[in-house]
């Protein structure tokens, strides 16, 4: 069988957001601050992107508007949350509870999506997210109630964007999508440049262009390359190379040396991966109900 496209895709996203962390240590201003400028960054990339391919028409707004423009303010608000939850709580415990978010997406799939639910691919997720429960369950401290509450509002509201994006994949080309959700994001987060340093901006924007045109503009239209092209399920397992990556980057770029069960769940989560893309080139995952991926440039009515 021949490999369904989207793993490429999805892994080098993953594998790109794991750096993040490398870059916003090195960002002297609020995260806040960091993650508009990034998400509108972003935004401006994919638009020159659509005009330069002629390609302006396809932010044109056809069916399922309601759910595109949703996606984006759902995008905004997680962002928020999750920020909320690290502000609150250690790294580690947000990590784990945001990254419930895969978990919540795939088993919403059956009733959202009509995906069926394959044992290999929900084994694999299993796996995934006890790695990624090995890599933050020793570093969790004092848990703080609001700062819990942002961080399960996060997960969820992860789940739900993961779900939108799904379905509006499959009626927009991805670029359309992506500067839909980053311009309506960067609206809502506007605000939260008040008060910021001009100079402290300055300084910082190098960074903040790499973060804007790589980790969100051209990541962003792989990823939505990706969804459409792969089910819940699988797309759930591979999340969760970004947390392993990110570890190994620590490790590799600051010296962080990680745990021991930091290593065993990087593992696991290496594991699941390969189990996820091996069993569908196997054609163990695939079933009838899992069309192919939409392979040309959806037209805008």
């Amino acid at each position: 069988m021949r490999r369904r496209p989207g793993y490429p895709e999805i892994v080098t996203c993953a594998l790109t957001w794991g750096s993040i962390g490398l870059i916003r240590k090195e960002i002297a201003l609020s995260s806040s601050v960091v993650v508009f400028f990034r998400l509108f960054l972003g935004m401006v990339v994919v638009l020159a992107y659509l005009a330069v391919r002629g390609r302006l028409g396809a932010l044109r707004l056809g069916t399922h508007r309601g759910v595109l423009i949703g996606s984006g303010v759902v995008l905004g608000v997680h962002w928020i949350l999750e920020f909320e939850g690290y502000r609150r709580l250690d790294i580690a415990p947000t990590i784990l509870i945001v990254f419930l978010g895969p978990v919540l997406m795939a088993a919403a799939a059956p009733a959202v999506l009509k995906e069926r639910l394959h044992p290999v691919a929900i084994g694999a997720l299993a796996l995934a997210f006890g790695g990624i429960a090995l890599i933050a369950v020793p570093d969790i401290g004092d848990v703080d109630g609001l700062g819990l509450a942002s961080a399960i509002g996060s997960a969820v509201l992860f789940a739900v964007l993961l779900l939108m994006g799904k379905i509006v994949s499959a009626h927009y080309e991805p670029a359309a999508v992506v500067v839909w959700q980053l311009g309506i994001a960067s609206i809502l987060l506007a605000p939260t440049l008040a008060g910021s340093s001009i100079d402290a901006i300055a300084r910082g924007m190098p960074l903040m262009l790499v973060l804007g045109f790589v980790h969100t503009g051209v990541t962003g239209i792989l990823f939505f390359h990706a969804v459409r092209a792969l089910q819940a399920q699988r797309l759930g397992v591979l999340f969760y190379l970004e947390p392993a990556s990110a570890v190994a980057y620590a490790w590799v770029f600051l010296g962080e040396t990680p745990r021991a069960l930091t290593l065993v769940g990087g593992a696991l989560i290496l594991v699941a991966g390969i189990v996820t893309v091996l069993s569908d080139r196997a054609g163990v995952v695939a079933s009838p109900d899992m069309p192919g991926p939409v392979t040309q440039e959806v037209p805008t009515t």
